[in-house]
């Protein structure tokens, strides 16, 4: 029998803690908002991480996912010896 549909987040013991937790500041960073202006530090981080609220994620997973793209764009700069460059976002007016 299943669990009714009811998946429950589970930390695993495996991989490197201290990596985990760099990976972690390094994602709750992205999505911060600068003090003074409430300008995203990384609009494209920030839309992601908002966007995976909108769908229902919990902040705890929309970090997670911010984690793992992370690592996906860092290893694949490792794996290419290329530079990350900051995608362009598109102008959007404030009213």
């Amino acid at each position: 029998m299943g669990s009714g549909g009811k998946e429950t987040m589970k930390k695993t013991k495996q991989g490197n803690r201290k990596l985990y937790d760099v990976f972690y500041n390094l994602a709750v960073q992205q999505v911060q908002v600068c003090k003074g202006s409430k300008i995203p530090r990384n609009h494209v981080f920030y839309t992601y991480y908002n966007q995976k609220l909108k769908e229902g994620k919990s902040k705890s997973q929309a970090l997670l996912y911010i984690m793992r793209r992370l690592v996906r764009i860092i290893y694949g700069m490792m794996k290419n010896k290329t530079a990350y460059i900051l995608p362009e976002m598109p102008e959007t007016k404030v009213s």
